[in-house]
């Protein structure tokens, strides 16, 4: 049987045993959730997730947990892995919480289809959404500033039937998607959201940024992104740390190529793939 253990601190429990109680919600609504792939019992781009993780950490002022670093990082996702038979792909869930004594840190996750990222066809319809803007804060590309405007988002999403959206920062600029990023096409360049436009930033965005440019684009960041671009960009894509390169079929009512989000998507397939074989 597949799954049924979280690892908490270093040791496995059933996921029907209790870890937390009533008292401990203000602490856990406090900390960090990030989710990174794992395919064949490694963690794909381990190590730009891991220096993503300390970033966050440090951001929000969370002390690095007690003995760990990237051996135990990537040692713990493998016995995570293994325990719960998740033998092909896997999305690792991994929570990092206040503690009375420092820094816990909690793995969670489920198997899922795919391997390296495999590239789809783009069938995604997003919108923008404009009902709230993120808000500017010291720790703005990491996780718990985006994480009560993705749950608003999520929920305008399910009852307008889209996949995703592009969310605005304070100033009405776009600068993220939900619980990832995003980059469009124009003119033979691939533009990301820079690190000033106040959008979450996964650790994927450098390695898409480089696979763009072995690709034959020019990657370019751009602070203020506005609605229009998107609309008359070429193509437009989201990522997912997870998931990947998602190219997007429409924005609104505007339909794009996806000829060169899919190049890109097959690119980091292949990045991914080449990590692997040196691991």
């Amino acid at each position: 049987m597949k799954g049924g253990f979280n690892l908490f601190n270093g040791k496995f429990f059933r996921d029907n045993e209790p870890l937390f109680s009533g008292q401990d919600l203000a602490r856990l609504n406090s900390g960090i959730k990030e989710s990174f792939r794992a395919v064949n019992n490694l963690v794909m781009f381990a190590r730009s997730n891991y220096d993503f993780l300390q970033d966050s950490l440090s951001a929000l002022g969370l002390p690095i947990p007690a003995d760990w670093n990237f051996a135990r990082f990537t040692s713990d996702c493998s016995r995570f892995l293994n325990k719960n038979h998740f033998y092909l792909a896997a999305r690792i869930d991994i929570y990092f919480i206040p503690g009375i004594d420092g820094t816990e840190y909690l793995l969670t996750g489920e198997e899922i289809p795919g391997g390296y990222f495999t590239p789809k066809e783009g069938s995604l319809l997003i919108d923008i959404y404009t009902e709230e803007t993120k808000n500017r804060s010291v720790y703005q590309s990491y996780e718990p500033s985006s994480r009560t405007l993705w749950d608003a988002a999520m929920r305008y999403a399910a009852e307008s039937s889209k996949q995703n959206l592009i969310l605005l920062n304070h100033k009405g600029f776009a600068c993220e998607s939900i619980k990832g990023s995003f980059g469009y096409l124009t003119d033979q360049t691939a533009i990301f959201p820079s690190s000033d436009s106040q959008g979450y930033s996964p650790p994927l965005v450098e390695v898409v940024k480089s696979c763009a440019r072995a690709c034959g684009f020019e990657t370019l960041e751009k602070k203020e992104i506005t609605k229009e671009e998107l609309l008359n960009a070429e193509e437009l894509f989201l990522i997912n740390n997870f998931k990947g390169v998602e190219p997007v079929l429409g924005l609104y009512a505007r339909r794009y190529y996806t000829t060169g989000g899919m190049t890109i998507a097959t690119k980091l397939t292949e990045k991914a793939q080449n990590e692997h074989r040196q691991d």
